[in-house]
C-alpha cells in the first residue's frame, strides 16, 4: 500500500483533472440497451457470470443508468450525484481501489463481448473516478493500473451470422404478411461450467421456422442461409412476374 499513500492527502481529483487534460475525458458514456440484450437472448452461444471478477475500467464505454447516458467522462466526474461523497472516499481510502476482494457495495458490468463494458447496476460513479485516479497515479510515475477488482460481470457471446441470417429473414416476411410462414429465435442449453463465484452456461441457437404448411423446423447458420436464399429467389421471381 505504500505506492498508494502519498494520494491520501493529494488534492481534489477534479483540480487534477483541470491541470491534466486526459483524451478520453471528453469521450461521451454510450447506453446500454437492454431491451436490445433481451432480443439477443435467443442468440446467446454462452453466458459467463462471476461477483470476483476484473475488469479494465478504461473498456467501460457505457452505463445503464439514464441520468448518466451522454455525459462525458469529466462532466459525470463534476456532476455525478454522490460524486463529492466518493471523492472524499477516494482521497481518504484509496486502498479500496486495488483491493481483489469482493466489492462492497457491488459493482455490476455487462458485456457482449468481454471487451467493452457497461456499468449494469452500482459503480458508475467509482468506474469514472478508477479512471482518473488510475491516471493520476500513472502521471506520478506509480505502477500503471487498469483493472477495478473484486467485481460482478455477465460477459454475453452472440451468434452474430446467425442473428443476422435471421433479422434478413424476418425482414422479408414482414413485407408480404401472406408470406410463407415466421421465424423466430430459439436457443437449446448444452452445458454449464461453474466453480467459486463464477460459472459459464453454453447453447447451441437456432432459427425456428413454422411455415404456413407443414412441420416447424430448426434452422443452423447453414439451413438458414439456404432458406433465405430460397425465399429471396421466390420474392424476385414475384416481383418479376407483378412487374410483367
Amino acid at each position: 500500500m505504500s505506492d498508494i499513500l502519498p494520494f491520501r492527502h493529494s488534492g481534489a481529483i477534479t483540480a487534477w483533472a483541470d491541470a491534466n487534460l486526459l483524451h478520453w475525458a471528453a469521450n461521451k458514456i454510450e447506453a446500454w440497451d437492454d431491451n436490445r440484450l433481451q432480443a439477443l437472448m435467443p442468440f446467446v452461444r454462452s453466458h459467463y457470470w462471476s461477483n470476483s471478477h476484473s475488469v479494465n475500467v478504461f473498456a467501460v464505454v457505457g452505463t445503464a443508468h439514464p441520468d448518466y447516458i451522454g455525459l462525458t467522462w469529466d462532466e459525470f466526474l463534476r456532476t455525478g450525484k454522490r460524486m463529492s461523497v466518493n471523492q472524499h472516499l477516494l482521497e481518504t481510502s484509496p486502498q479500496y481501489y486495488f483491493d481483489t476482494t469482493v466489492k462492497q457495495p457491488t459493482m455490476f458490468y455487462v458485456s457482449l463481448n468481454g471487451k467493452h463494458w457497461c456499468v449494469n447496476g452500482d459503480g458508475n460513479h467509482r468506474t469514472c473516478l478508477a479512471r482518473f485516479h488510475f491516471e493520476r497515479m500513472n502521471a506520478a510515475g506509480h505502477p500503471s493500473q487498469t483493472m477495478i477488482h473484486g467485481v460482478t460481470v455477465d460477459d454475453y457471446r452472440i451468434d452474430w451470422r446467425l442473428y443476422d441470417v435471421f433479422m434478413k429473414l424476418q425482414a422479408l416476411m414482414d413485407k408480404r404478411k401472406s408470406w410463407p410462414g415466421r421465424v423466430e429465435g430459439f436457443r437449446h442449453h448444452t452445458g454449464r461450467e461453474d466453480g467459486p463465484a463464477w460459472k459459464i452456461d453454453r447453447f447451441d441457437p437456432k432459427i425456428r421456422y413454422q411455415p404456413q404448411q407443414g412441420e416447424e423446423r430448426l434452422l443452423d447458420l447453414a439451413a438458414a442461409h439456404q432458406l433465405l436464399h430460397e425465399l429471396t429467389r421466390r420474392r424476385a421471381g414475384l416481383l418479376g412476374w407483378l412487374r410483367r
